[in-house]
């Protein structure tokens, strides 16, 4: 695989370069027999070198999760064509009703309004009641399990009994049990009862700093495999994302802030809503609604999020434009919004548990557009990635059936399909759902682990950890009833239940 070019772009290659330049300028005992051997072994042990090997090791990761050949991988791709064409239509239709352009130039004086209040956005929110969502969880729902893979015979899908009818590669028990070792009951975990184990917490913040300061992202990913402490949270992330702002990256920013003072787009009163009806009604989340405007309008013109439609088989949506005061009446076409990417209803949720993390809004954008490009993006895309919302759907029912088929069994007696409970869990990665604390220890370990697995298993657990009130129940109304509120749920608790 080729990182050349990526690295190239970089303002760590940049900063790489200076470096050499500044070594080999100030290094007395270079001479041109030796100049290689030195220059080595001196940016082997500098900063800029550590920034290189971190981006080396996070493009190779990367491309490590690129979806899977499958007998199932081209019908995906079609179901995936026939989502995107459903929410384009979806899209447009909302703009014909309200007769609403996708997007328009503001006025000078709308622009200066907007950045004079750019840090009192929920000021700017009139009546949302007339947007609607583009698609909801429960309709992409129904779309994957109207999925049937034509390459298999019924005889072959009737061995599931869940509602997930596409073969999709998925890990066994063993497989997870051995890839998740450090959450097993053989090493602490911060997001216990930390009080029980001061000493032991103590140690492991010790060792953190250390970590910290040594910047490798290796370590920060296996040291963060069993929690991180909250004091160093914050920095972790960003080395595990390989999240490191400099000059560009505080330009760039600047120019999406400028590029929503200059343009009006309707995609926008799609997020005011979202954040409006999830967010703000959410009384441990409702502090950040004016970080999460910000955030979202950006997010929505950020053409860097693109990358998530690099040798995949989604494609972003298309606009028709018509250039004004042009000669040329031709329309052409466009990526609309600008990043390629259709928000559910919800999807401000993703956003606002990171706004726990990070107060600075600048380095807060990075990191939530780093996880949505390595991770969150799957959670909504029809995919023969293991780690699609398909694929994690799969992995969710095998888990469960194999993990308590008597479980299993029972609630589909009642008429009550797991997944459809565990399906709005997943899609929103349990924001909304668990205590802001249990859920930054759920995303430690998703980080950590690179790897969306952790949802459906956690999931799985929920149901595992709560079996005898659901196996006492007679109706289906009783098992919403179990399931609906989580905020009791201590995650590793579970975890650790799940691979005992």
């Amino acid at each position: 695989m080729d990182l050349t070019n990526p690295l190239l772009n970089t303002q760590s290659y940049y900063e790489f370069l200076k470096n050499v330049q500044e070594i080999a300028s100030n290094s007395a005992d270079i001479s041109l027999i030796n100049m290689n051997d030195v220059l080595i072994n001196k940016i082997k042990n500098s900063t800029s070198s550590r920034k290189i090997t971190n981006l080396i090791f996070s493009g190779l990761e990367s491309s490590s999760n690129d979806e899977k050949n499958s007998l199932s991988g081209s019908y995906l791709t079609k179901a995936q064509t026939q989502w995107e064409k459903k929410l384009v239509k979806s899209f447009n239709l909302i703009c014909t009703e309200l007769n609403i352009p996708l997007a328009k130039k503001r006025s000078i004086v709308e622009g200066q309004e907007l950045k004079r209040i750019w840090n009192e956005l929920g000021t700017n929110v009139s009546d949302m009641k007339k947007f609607r969502p583009i698609f909801t969880t429960s309709e992409l729902l129904e779309h994957i399990l109207m999925l049937k893979c034509s390459n298999f015979s019924d005889l072959a899908l009737s061995s599931t009994t869940g509602l997930i009818n596409v073969p999709i590669s998925i890990k066994s028990f063993a497989e997870l049990k051995r890839q998740y070792e450090r959450i097993s009951l053989d090493f602490f975990q911060s997001g216990l009862d930390e009080n029980l184990n001061s000493v032991i917490e103590q140690e492991k913040h010790k060792n953190g700093v250390k970590v910290v300061e040594i910047n490798d992202v290796v370590l920060s990913k296996e040291f963060s495999k069993t929690g991180c402490t909250r004091s160093l949270r914050s920095k972790l992330w960003s080395q595990i994302l390989n999240v490191d702002i400099g000059n560009l990256d505080a330009v760039y920013y600047n120019y999406l802030k400028q590029c929503v003072f200059e343009f009006d787009f309707l995609i926008d009163s799609i997020y005011y809503k979202d954040v409006k009806t999830k967010a703000v009604n959410d009384d441990q989340l409702f502090v950040f609604e004016d970080l999460l405007y910000q955030v979202l309008l950006m997010f929505a013109r950020d053409t860097h999020v693109l990358k998530c439609f690099e040798q995949k088989s989604i494609q972003p949506p298309k606009a028709f434009i018509k250039l004004k005061n042009s000669s040329d009446l031709k329309y052409h076409q466009v990526i609309y919004p600008p990043n390629g990417f259709i928000p559910f209803d919800g999807f401000s949720m993703l956003v606002a548990p990171i706004c726990y993390v990070y107060s600075d809004p600048m380095l807060l954008y990075f990191i939530f557009r780093k996880i949505f490009i390595t991770h969150f993006y799957k959670l909504s895309i029809i995919s023969s990635d293991p780690q699609s919302i398909v694929g994690l759907c799969a992995l969710f029912e095998n888990f469960l059936q194999s993990k308590d088929p008597k479980l299993f069994f029972q609630l589909r007696k009642m008429d009550m399909q797991p997944i459809r409970i565990a399906f709005k869990w997943i899609i929103r990665a349990f924001s909304g759902y668990l205590q802001s604390a249990q859920l930054l220890e759920l995303w430690d370990r998703i980080l950590a682990f690179n790897s969306l697995e952790i949802l459906p298993i956690f999931a799985a657990g929920i149901f595992l950890y709560r079996r005898q009130s659901l196996m006492s129940v007679p109706n289906k109304l009783h098992v919403e009833s179990i399931l609906d509120d989580l905020k009791s749920v201590k995650v590793v608790t579970i975890l650790q239940l799940v691979f005992a």
